[in-house]
């Protein structure tokens, strides 16, 4: 007859051997539900993604526009985005259930295809400790159930049909300033013009060569007395 001692270490062990964990049966989504294909140059399809990571507010912890990738932190996931596997335990088998510090990575790729469009992939990444009763927490990859990747891609298809090159248009002329008009004085013409005509040449006809007195300075003055012989 079994003691209580060993009932009780017997009871221990069964409930041990009971509890385990079974890995995630779920398969990976396809590659139609982790990228999609956007009608932009890759320049402008970087920009896009980039517009989408922050209206999700996920944190870039790192990024390489060289190689087109991209890897950001994500919320903390559920059991609706991704199987961490089922646990067994004494009370039944259910699903495991990721904890507080569970994480969430996603990676974004941004590749060229041709000079006007670009693939966009986005890869997640979940992972979480599993607590199975009496025994250590246990880390888990889980696996994807491709909703999370599926809804950013929507966001990327959206965002991209908004991203356009700046254009700049140019000013009608009617709302330019108009500056007012100067006046500048006339330039020094250069046409040489003749010379004004000389005044007349004085009346000789009153002169006579040799007259002791001549009248053409002292017309219209009386006779002055001769001045004496010599």
């Amino acid at each position: 007859m079994l003691s209580i001692r060993d009932t009780t270490f017997a009871l221990l062990a069964t409930i041990l051997m009971s509890g385990c964990i079974y890995p995630p049966m779920t398969q990976p989504p396809p590659d139609e539900k982790q990228q999609v294909v956007i009608a932009l140059p890759y320049d402008l399809a970087w920009d896009a993604v980039n517009k989408v990571i922050a209206q999700n507010s996920l944190r870039v912890q790192a990024t390489d526009s060289n190689a087109g990738i991209i890897e950001t932190v994500g919320p903390r996931f559920t059991l609706h985005d991704a199987d961490c596997g089922r646990i067994k335990s004494v009370v039944g088998t259910y699903a495991a259930e990721p904890e507080q510090n569970a994480s969430t990575v996603f990676t974004f790729g941004v590749h060229p295809r041709g000079p006007e469009a670009s693939i966009v992939q986005v890869l997640a990444t979940f992972n979480s400790p599993v607590k199975v009763p009496l025994h250590p927490a246990t880390d888990v990859d889980c696996v994807s159930y491709g909703i999370q990747e599926s809804n950013l891609l929507r966001q990327v298809l959206a965002q991209a049909t908004q991203t356009h090159r700046p254009t700049f248009d140019k000013p009608a002329n009617s709302n330019l300033p108009t500056s007012p008009p100067v006046n500048h004085p006339p330039g020094k013409s250069t046409i040489e013009r003749p010379a004004e005509s000389a005044a007349p040449p004085p009346d000789m006809s009153g002169f006579s060569i040799g007259a002791k007195r001549p009248t053409l300075l002292h017309r219209g003055l009386p006779d002055l007395p001769a001045p004496p012989a010599h």
